[in-house]
């Protein structure tokens, strides 16, 4: 018998926009049982409108400590600043922007 625990997602080379990147962040955020500790999401037009549902599931998060979201052109100051808000504090997070 395993019991496998998702840690991990690179999603990239999936068109997913903003409805899809929006539900999956959204359901994590309601979500209290998800494991994941780490997203590798450069280059997947993440942009400011996905960056604020993603820093409102980053900020319950008590796992996750890495994203990566370099190559995001869309993300926009006020993106960029609402996922900088929802890490601050958090010891030891890695946020590459």
């Amino acid at each position: 018998r395993v019991n496998g625990v998702l840690k991990s997602i690179v999603l990239s080379g999936n068109e997913l926009g903003a409805e899809g990147w929006c539900a999956i962040f959204a359901a994590l955020r309601d979500n209290k049982e998800n494991k994941i500790e780490s997203w590798d999401l450069p280059s997947q037009g993440i942009n400011t409108e996905i960056a604020k549902v993603l820093a409102e599931y980053v900020s319950v998060s008590g796992v996750l400590n890495s994203i990566d979201l370099r190559f995001n052109g869309l993300l926009g100051d006020e993106g960029k600043g609402a996922i900088r808000d929802a890490v601050n504090g958090r010891e030891g997070f890695e946020l590459e922007m």
